[in-house]
């Protein structure tokens, strides 16, 4: 191109380019403002091993009273909770003072905890409300990396109502560290706690609404004392799960084929199915696979996490495999074992106990295989798996599997009678 023609091209490219660069400008300067308003009022959050004197986890937390109240999350601090004796929770300022704080209250259910200093604050965030309209701008600070206090900008896509501990979809960045930082709004007000993250920008947050209630127990309540804390997340676990277990059992249960079965689908608006199917020309037999499960959980502690319920099915069908054959074929699956990476300490849980007989579900036979372990904390809640195998058919037969986190007995069994009575068989099978 000659020079003469590329200026005027070049002029318009520039005009055109004008307003990204202001409105990137301006974006700029709202987190830098809140930054410097608010950043007083954000503290890192540090677990101390008291043995060592080092820190041995950090996390984010945030100022909300003139009293000196934290907020942060409850899995920033849970092995203090676990083990007061051998550990201690710090707060860092912006400037480097540090100090001790006392642990007031926890909500394990929705990952908060509430701590308190004894110095004055230099500053404090006000509570705001979590209801907001989509595309929304929040600012989420913490601490990420243990690299300094940060400010980043995000979106708010509202809360997810399809889940069973309600949270806010966040489109920005939530790194290692900033877990029990404050989201805030335009005028910095908290509007969520930091709490999660997918990756590629999917983040979650705590609804403050959440907050409001514990700091309104902490007020209202006596103090905790260290022995009782077991107990008290006992009783949170087991309320909870009395809630969810109870509109779980209450409701119509929509159901879904695979093969030549009815079975349990989507039975809330908290479970999400997917399935695939293979049929290779070269394989002796086909099959239909459905997976189903929530998607939230419990942190409990590194190496436990309970809450989630999850079932799968597996439809199979040979294509010239003999009876013998194909059985073998078919027990190897039945047999294949749940890993339960939700507790990998054989301190948190007891040993599978396991009982097995055959059942007549809808006029046919099936092998069910139930087993449970109960909490060593928490012995009133159990993991319990439910195994299922259609086996009066030569080429053809139905696996089931269904796992339920942290539920009580009587819920457990319930659940699983009422799993089992919604598997029906199409016409086809009961001739």
């Amino acid at each position: 191109m000659r020079r003469k023609d590329f200026l005027p091209f070049l002029g318009m490219a520039l005009i055109a380019a004008m307003p990204a660069r202001v409105s990137a400008q301006q974006i700029t300067d709202e987190a830098q403002r809140l930054y410097q308003d608010h950043n007083r009022s954000v503290v890192q959050i540090q677990v101390i091993d008291l043995a060592t004197g080092k820190k041995t986890s950090i996390g984010s937390g945030f100022q909300f009273s003139p009293q000196g109240h934290i907020a942060t999350n409850f899995h920033v601090v849970s092995e203090a909770v676990h083990a007061p004796s051998r550990f201690r929770v710090d707060y860092v300022r912006h400037d480097g003072a540090a100090g001790e704080v006392v642990l007031l209250d926890i909500d394990v259910v929705h990952d908060l905890a509430i701590l308190q200093s004894q110095d004055s604050p230099q500053g404090y965030l006000p509570l705001g409300e979590s209801h907001l309209l989509k595309g929304t701008r929040l600012f989420a600070m913490g601490n990420p990396f243990d690299l300094g206090m940060s400010i980043m900008e995000g979106i708010y896509n509202g809360l997810m109502e399809d889940s069973l501990y309600k949270k806010i979809l966040f489109s920005g960045s939530l790194n290692p560290g900033m877990s029990g930082g404050p989201a805030i709004n335009r005028e910095g007000q908290v509007i969520g706690i930091n709490v999660s993250t997918a990756g590629n920008e999917v983040s979650f947050l705590v609804p403050v609404e959440h907050l409001k209630e514990l700091y309104d127990h902490v007020l209202t309540q006596p103090p905790l004392k260290r022995r009782e804390w077991k107990t008290y997340i006992n009783q949170q676990l087991t309320q909870n799960q009395e809630g969810y277990m109870g509109k779980l059992l209450a409701s119509v249960w929509d159901t879904l084929k695979v093969g030549e079965a009815n079975v349990p689908g989507e039975i809330l608006k908290v479970f999400k199915c997917w399935g695939k199917s293979e049929d290779k020309e070269e394989e002796l037999y086909n099959y239909a696979y459905i997976n189903c499960s929530t998607n939230d959980n419990i942190f409990l502690s590194p190496g436990l996490s309970t809450g989630q319920i999850f079932y799968q099915y597996y439809w199979m069908t040979s294509k010239g495999l003999n009876p013998i054959r194909f059985y073998h074929l078919y027990e190897q699956h039945f047999q294949y074992p749940h890993p339960y990476e939700n507790a990998r300490d054989k301190e948190d849980v007891t040993n599978f106990q396991c009982d097995n007989d055959f059942v007549r579900v809808d006029r046919r036979d099936m092998k069910v295989l139930w087993c449970a372990r109960s909490y060593k904390k928490y012995p009133e809640l159990y993991d319990i798996n439910l195994s299922m195998a259609l086996v009066d058919q030569k080429d053809r037969g139905l696996l089931v599997e269904l796992v339920a986190l942290g539920v009580g007995r009587k819920n457990a069994v319930d659940f699983a009678r009422k799993f089992m009575k919604e598997i029906t068989w199409r016409s086809s099978l009961l001739k």
